[in-house]
């Protein structure tokens, strides 16, 4: 309709050309038709149309031929045209919003076509509150692989800034002097009592590596200098369930079956005995924790890190929950270290100065066990606080590793004076990326163990940080019935009560077995007993 409205006027003009060509040619075809009748008396002519063809003579009307041709030229005139537009139409349809080729300047113009209304998308309609629904009792969760908290091919030391321990009396004014000469800076200091001496954490100068600090280190006015050594988490994440607190199935803390650890056997909960995780912190809202962190400390200013305490709370849950899941030393008197974040390039770290200052906080404040479910490389610092921690009767328990067979040894759970704690399955199977060693001291369940998660949800976790908490645990309800244990006895009594699993006798893989706590208490009971007729 737009293309006849648009063209009428062109089509009007050409008709009519067309018309009066044709009608020329019809007026003098019947003019030849009328001298044709004439030339022949025989025939007889066509009778006249109405009274205006009457025969004049012997010839026929040439203006009857005229207005024939009139007639039959217009129509087919407008019929030819007709046909040509439609046939430009096919091959050149027009151009809205600028006139056809053959319109010239003053051709012409179109409207534009009115744009279809847009449609307006619905709102996404808001996301729906997760309902926590309950797992059934035969559950069984896919192992997780591990990825973000093995150590892998993670930096096991830092780039950025290292530590020195300063000679006992040097003055500020030494320091001073001694930060000039080298051009560092000072980004923390703190005397660590454990070692009645000072340490500085600097950051690197322009320039200098790792590999120089043992040069730095002859420098008079210093101890010693070191790397500043990073530290993991001991711990795989596996895929999460919502599980209500009042529906949580039994079958789901098949550790404490494991343990041997029912009310027939253990009547201790932990009371007395401070323990503190040093970790990534503890949650203070979770229902399973609520109110249970008697003391905090932590290595980073507000706002500084990125903090994340979903391991440490883990870990803690494991130890001490009293509601929503059962936690093996609930009476346990807890302590938490935060010394974990999340680094610039996303691993939850920590390094050796944060640590330190962890443990001796601990200790400063009435310690009995470390529970260390992390994982990393040998370190002077570390070595040297643990040492100290020992000659005070303070037991440290440390989660093996999950770096695999063919590893070497993580520390700080292959030092001597630590309980180096591998894990274990609900088949008493030994999780496939524990490091294994003969430094291994003890196996405890540490694959899809439930755990506390989020704000007030749970999990099935794995990683030998689980099994160490639930050694932790044990060791408290240990020190609950005979106080006063040292680490060497503690180690003494775990192996005594252990159930042999894999080769006879100690071996590299369950070190001594599976505990067995119930047996570790009773035996330290009758030992009592025993000691005090």
């Amino acid at each position: 309709m737009v293309q006849d409205r648009n063209y009428g006027k062109l089509l009007a003009k050409v008709a009519l050309r067309s018309s009066l060509c044709l009608a020329l040619a019809g007026s003098l075809v019947m003019g030849s038709l009328g001298e044709t009748w004439a030339q022949y008396p025989g025939a007889t002519p066509p009778p006249p149309s109405n009274d205006i063809h009457r025969p004049k003579g012997n010839r026929g009307s040439n203006a009857a031929g005229a207005a024939i041709g009139l007639g039959v030229g217009i129509i087919l005139g407008i019929a030819a045209e007709k046909a040509r537009q439609r046939a430009r139409a096919r091959k050149d349809p027009p151009v809205y919003g600028s006139p056809p080729p053959s319109a010239g300047r003053n051709g012409p113009k179109y409207k534009k076509p009115k744009k279809p209304r847009r449609v307006r998308k619905t709102k996404r309609p808001r996301k729906a509150r997760i309902v926590r629904v309950a797992l059934p009792e035969m559950i069984r969760l896919g192992r997780p692989k591990p990825g973000t908290y093995r150590i892998g091919f993670k930096p096991l030391m830092s780039k950025k800034h290292f530590v020195v321990a300063l000679k006992p009396g040097i003055s500020q004014k030494e320091v001073s002097e001694f930060l000039q000469q080298y051009d560092l800076r000072r980004l923390a200091q703190i005397r660590l009592g454990l070692l009645d001496q000072i340490y500085l954490k600097l950051a690197y100068p322009k320039g200098m590596k790792p590999a120089e600090l043992a040069k730095l280190g002859s420098d008079p006015r210093l101890q010693k200098a070191q790397p500043s050594y990073l530290y993991y988490p001991a711990q795989t994440s596996a895929a999460s369930k919502g599980v209500a607190e009042e529906e949580l199935p039994d079958g789901l803390q098949y550790a404490f079956d494991k343990l041997n650890l029912t009310a027939q056997t253990i009547a201790q909960r932990g009371k007395g005995v401070t323990l503190a995780v040093i970790d990534s912190g503890i949650s203070s809202s979770h229902p399973a924790l609520v109110d249970k962190v008697s003391g905090r400390f932590t290595a980073f200013a507000k706002k500084s890190a990125k903090l994340d305490t979903h391991h440490g709370t883990a870990v803690a849950s494991i130890i001490a929950a009293r509601q929503g899941m059962r936690g093996v030393a609930s009476e346990v008197k807890l302590l938490s270290a935060q010394v974990f974040a999340t680094s610039e390039e996303g691993y939850v770290t920590a390094d050796s100065y944060d640590i330190a200052r962890g443990i001796d906080w601990a200790i400063a404040n009435g310690a009995n066990i470390l529970n260390l479910s992390f994982a990393g490389d040998q370190d002077p610092l570390i070595k040297a606080v643990l040492e100290k921690a020992s000659e005070r009767g303070v037991i440290a328990i440390a989660a093996a590793g999950n770096e695999g067979v063919g590893a070497p040894a993580a520390y700080p759970a292959a030092y001597d004076n630590v309980i180096a704690v591998t894990a274990t399955d609900a088949d008493d199977g030994l999780y496939d990326f524990a490091n294994r060693g003969g430094h291994v001291e003890i196996a405890a369940p540490g694959v899809d163990v439930l755990v506390a998660s989020g704000e007030e949800g749970y999990a099935l976790e794995s990683g030998t940080s689980m099994a160490a908490a639930y050694i932790s645990g044990s060791v408290a309800l240990m020190l609950e019935r005979v106080q006063g244990l040292s680490p060497d006895k503690i180690k003494e009594y775990l192996a005594i009560a252990a159930r042999d699993l894999g080769d006879a006798g100690r071996d590299p893989d369950f070190g001594h077995g599976l505990l067995d706590a119930g047996k570790a208490v009773s035996d330290l009971a009758s030992s009592s007993n025993g000691d005090s007729s």
